[in-house]
């Protein structure tokens, strides 16, 4: 790989460009299965479309729940890549409630 120059003002744009083309191509067992339960799948996507629809109380639960995501993935690669088990990520996520649907309420001024 080609050393950027972190004076050259283009340096943001071509360190961005690089990790593109490191992590755009699939690589061997990227397209193997992880171990989610529906409920699992069902609750990670309501945190991130509220959060999407301008829920900020979600923000830390978007956090855990990416993390919960990369537990269950380095789980799927083998023992020796795991720092936390999914299984614990979970107990974090599972604590927020349920995100309820629709745009936040506006707030009284």
């Amino acid at each position: 790989m080609e050393l950027i120059d972190p004076s050259d003002p283009e340096y943001e744009l071509k360190v961005a460009a690089a990790f593109q083309s490191a992590v755009d191509d699939p690589r061997p067992g990227d397209d193997e299965p992880v171990v989610l339960t529906r409920r699992q799948a069902q609750k990670v996507a309501a945190i991130m479309s509220a959060v999407s629809r301008g829920h900020d109380g979600y923000r830390e639960a978007l956090l855990h729940a990416s993390w919960f995501l990369d537990c269950a993935a380095a789980e799927s690669i083998g023992p020796e890549v795991i720092t936390s088990t999914a299984a614990e990520a979970w107990k974090r996520v599972d604590t927020f409630p349920w995100p309820r649907p629709g745009k936040p309420r506006p707030q009284p001024e």
